[in-house]
């Protein structure tokens, strides 16, 4: 018996062995056999398949690179980029691998590849801001055709696994203005195809993880592990998220939801959780100065976050045009303290949850306690409604020492110090239609500041703050805030202020102000929330009275000097430099001398004053009113124009050629809430390819609009006078109005460097000589601010006084036709054609000229399109009494010339719809005649010398 069982373990022994033996020697020789095949399908469909191109050092096939997969590999891999890239490398690795699935191989014909491998690569992806990326490399196919096709045999591509090791990944989008950086990156991903979703699982494990968005740090260093389940439906356009989880360092967020894609935008709803976090994990997901800094903390505490993002961007359908955010944190028995310091910050809860809709809030903060050096700090907070009508209820009581709380964080490049007390209730309606505001009524105190930041060597000093608001009857009229004292020091400069408000609809204010702050370096140590980015304030200021006062009683006076103050505005695309200007204070006016202005290119210097200007810095509702005086070497009126870059294709005799150029993607705005009337002298002023020089007149800026009158100025070689107004619509539309009145313009000139001219005298472009024009014009400009030709309205008259053609060839057809040699580039002179234009038509009136021995007469219609319905009569010498009919009709460059009586009209149907009313028309055109002719530079001189004096006379006493 034994001998049988031996005897059966021995051949069962040999068939594994022989199995074993067999299946080693498939191992070997299963990838020389079919090398060739493999190696050439590969790079075949490689070659096929891509639009960038491969370079390799070696390969291989073998079962032992990735076992037990039989993978053939391309050894030190480097490729090219897609267009415009194509000088930039998308990878470089030290492996490009591809599975083969065996079985295909042995039983079929086909070469069919299931798993992608990158080992110890970088991979450097690029969007550019004109949405051209760098990764666009396989050529597209007719995947229809391809798969129909069965019988073909080659290369098939079903992957059903991306295996990516050791990888350096750097994604650049600079339209988003993000960038991501990712160290050790780690990826294995499995999926396939299921009822046409595509599912994909997935793992990911990143050593490092940097990411940068418009310049702002986050995760910076961070660990990274994601473990995914995903699932793209191709059919709808649509991903949804399911069972993913994500680990930033110690912190584990869990989210789900779906993203839809749509032709013009896309809707998403995402929700992100953490349960049982500690705020030991929390801290680990900051950045890595944060991470060391906790390493000297005793961290203790618990905390739970749920975040629901339900939004939508471009146009979609209106089920998905959702916007809500819901948010939820609870932190529980926090407790944080250094080593080095002596007490901790114990007691910590907070509960807080808030939902936003659209419009509307709720906000619910039901408690924010924690106690240091056993003082307690407590807060409540519920806010519901919309932002301009919300009720609000809210209690924080605090007794806070920031240097024990200092010593207790020891917060990395920070330090503060300073006795904090606070103590603040509110209870009602916030409703500022209506001057509604909650019953309030608070205190806060913080003595002995101090704070210092790693953006500059020197600390903010003594900061004072000593503030009481109260307001018992919940309106704007019983509202009174007090500043006892608003201080500090910075680089030995003190600055003192105080101030006392009362009846926040029509204040009373008491305001004093004394010191110099140096702007360029304050920055450094805080991020201010000013338009003022740089330069320096010396300010010594006494102001007091109260707002829309018409016994104009207040009792304003002080200095205020600014030097090489930088302002940023979203306004304008270019940064203001204010290069020094001086103010003086007297009750209701403001003057200033010597104010130097600088806008890229354009160089402004003004004097003049201000009155409501504490209405109009303290009240949204104040209207800035004044007189100023200008004067100009140089503006560049482009240079005040909306602009961004956009990507220009241009053509030469071989190619399309891709260029960048900034152009302009909107209308100019006029600031709202001012009313003031500018006295001009301009040296050269810049419009487009149109120079004029010795620019002056009066300007107007009131309700957002710029009204200009009484201007003289000098273009194309002629004088000219201007009227006119200007006044945006929306960002994308203005409407204008123009009365234009020009002496002696040379037609050369004017027509190269004026768009309007060309289209209003087309046949300009073949003369030479000089014209005057006297024509009003009314429109919209568009948002390259160009004029809309369709929605030009207008009449007026050109006098020709001397013009020569030269290859006219409307003159030069009705010559031929005629038999008429004369006619052909003919020299004019001395004619008056008057022309209407209404709804994209310019229609001629009768007029009469000469071209020795003829004498014609010509009216007709032309459209900005270029077609042309004219009619010419050709007087006959001696008298002209007799006379040949001539009909033009066609388009400029293709008409007919023909003898006859009658003409078509051109189509004079509304061609556009205008944004505007001829009631807005005619009250634009009122505020223009009616607008405040203001002061002469003498008196505005005059009145600064007497601010000076009666300013100096009360220092003396």
């Amino acid at each position: 018996m034994e001998k049988v069982n031996k005897n059966k373990f021995g051949k069962l022994l040999k068939w594994v062995s022989a199995l074993f033996l067999l299946l080693i020697i498939s191992l070997f020789a299963i990838p020389s056999i079919f090398n060739d095949l493999i190696s050439e399908e590969i790079k075949k469909g490689i070659n096929q398949n891509l639009e960038t191109e491969l370079q390799f050092k070696d390969s291989n096939i073998s079962f032992f690179t990735h076992f037990p997969s039989l993978t053939f590999s391309f050894q030190n891999v480097n490729l090219s980029s897609s267009k415009p890239f194509e000088k930039d490398t998308l990878i470089n690795a030290k492996e490009l691998g591809f599975g083969i699935n065996v079985f295909k191989l042995l039983f079929s014909d086909r070469i069919v590849i299931n798993e992608t491998y990158l080992t110890d690569c970088n991979i450097k992806l690029v969007k550019d801001k004109f949405g051209r990326n760098n990764y666009d490399i396989l050529r597209a196919t007719d995947t229809t055709a391809v798969a129909n096709d069965s019988s073909s045999t080659g290369l098939n591509l079903n992957l059903k696994r991306l295996k990516i090791e050791n990888a350096t990944v750097e994604y650049t989008d600079n339209d988003l203005g993000i960038r991501v950086f990712s160290h050790g990156l780690n990826y294995n991903g499995k999926g396939g195809i299921i009822d046409g979703e595509l599912k994909l699982g997935s793992k990911l494990d990143i050593t490092s993880v940097d990411v940068v968005f418009e310049n702002s740090e986050y995760l910076k260093g961070k660990k990274l592990k994601a473990k995914s389940f995903t699932i793209y439906d191709t059919k709808n356009l649509s991903i949804a998220l399911d069972k993913n989880t994500i680990s930033l360092n110690d912190l584990e967020v869990n989210f789900n939801g779906n993203l839809k894609v749509f032709d013009n935008g896309f809707a998403y709803n995402l929700l992100f959780k953490t349960q049982n976090g500690t705020l030991k994990n929390v801290i680990s997901a900051l950045p890595p100065k944060y991470v060391e800094w906790s390493k000297d903390l005793s961290l203790k505490g618990d905390i739970t976050a749920k975040l629901h993002l339900a939004g939508y961007t471009g146009s979609v359908p209106k089920a998905s045009k959702i916007n809500r955010t819901d948010l939820t944190v609870n932190i529980y028995d926090g407790y944080i303290k250094h080593k080095d310091a002596d007490q901790a910050l114990e007691n910590l809860y907070a509960n807080f949850k808030g939902d936003f809709k659209d419009n509307w809030m709720n906000l619910r903060l039901d408690s924010l306690n924690f106690s240091l050096n056993k003082e307690i700090t407590t807060g409540q907070m519920f806010v519901k409604g919309r932002t301009d009508s919300m009720y609000v209820k809210s209690n924080i009581q605090s007794n806070i020492n920031l240097n024990i709380l200092n010593q207790t964080l020891s917060l990395p490049d920070l330090e503060f110090n300073g006795i904090l007390a606070a103590d603040v209730t509110v209870d009602g309606i916030y409703e500022p239609q209506t001057s509604k505001l909650p019953k309030t009524k608070g205190v806060f105190k913080l003595t002995d500041g101090y704070l210092l930041t790693s953006g500059h060597p020197e600390p903010i000093k003594n900061i004072e703050l000593n503030a009481k608001i109260l307001n018992e009857g919940q309106s704007y009229a019983e509202s009174s805030l007090t500043v006892n004292a608003l201080n500090f020091s910075f680089l030995d400069n003190p600055f003192t202020s105080q101030g006392y408000f009362k009846n926040f609809d029509q204040p009373k204010y008491d305001i004093k102000a004394k010191g110099r702050i140096d702007f360029t370096t304050l920055n450094q140590v805080v991020e201010l929330p000013f338009l003022i980015v740089n330069g320096q304030l010396n300010a010594d200021l006494n102001l007091k009275g109260q707002l829309n006062n018409s016994q104009n009683e207040n009792s304003n006076s002080g200095t205020l000097n600014l030097k090489d103050v930088e302002i940023k505005t979203s306004i304008l695309q270019y940064p203001v430099l204010i290069k020094e200007g001086q103010f003086l204070f007297l009750n209701d006016k403001m003057a200033f001398s010597k104010l130097a202005i600088q806008h890229q290119s354009s160089e402004v210097d003004m004097d003049g004053y201000f009155q409501n200007y504490i209405d109009y810095t303290l009240l949204s509702k104040g209207v800035l009113t004044g007189d100023l005086n200008l004067k100009s070497p140089k503006i560049d009126i482009t240079e005040f124009f909306p602009k961004e870059e956009q990507l220009i294709q241009q053509s030469d005799s071989t190619a399309n050629i891709n260029t960048t150029e900034s152009v302009v993607t909107g209308v100019m705005q006029i600031p709202k809430n001012l009313d003031l009337a500018i006295q001009i002298k301009i040296d050269s002023l810049k419009y487009n390819s149109l120079n004029i020089t010795e620019f002056s007149g009066h300007l107007g800026l009131k309700n957002q609009g710029l009204f200009l009158k009484n201007s003289t100025l000098e273009m194309v070689d002629g004088t000219a006078q201007l009227k006119g107004f200007y006044q945006a619509l929306t960002t994308k539309e203005a409407l204008f109005s123009m009365d234009l009145k020009a002496n002696q313009l040379n037609i050369e000139k004017g027509y190269n460097s004026m768009s309007l001219f060309k289209e209003l005298a087309p046949a300009a472009a073949q003369a030479s000589g000089i014209v005057s024009i006297d024509y009003s014009l009314t429109g919209t400009i568009d948002d390259e601010m160009l004029p809309v030709l369709p929605a030009l309205k207008g009449k007026g008259t050109l006098k020709v006084h001397s013009v020569k053609f030269d290859g006219y060839k409307l003159m030069g057809k009705v010559s031929e036709k005629s038999g008429f040699g004369a006619l052909n580039d003919p020299k004019v002179s001395e004619i008056t054609i008057i022309s209407t234009v209404d709804n994209n038509v310019l229609d001629i009136e009768p007029f009469k000229f000469k071209v020795s021995p003829f004498r014609l007469r010509a009216e007709g219609q032309t459209s900005f399109d270029g077609d042309l319905s004219l009619k010419m009569r050709i007087g006959l010498p001696p008298l002209g009494i007799i006379g040949i009919p001539v009909v033009i009709e066609g388009n400029s460059e293709d008409f007919n010339v023909k003898l006859g009586k009658k003409s078509k009209d051109l189509n004079t149907e509304a061609t556009t719809e205008t944004n505007y009313s001829q009631e807005e028309l005619n009250s634009l055109s009122t505020q223009k005649d009616s607008i405040r002719s203001g002061n002469s530079a003498d008196a505005i001189n005059k009145m600064q010398q007497e601010i000076k004096r009666v300013k100096s006379d009360s220092l003396q006493k």
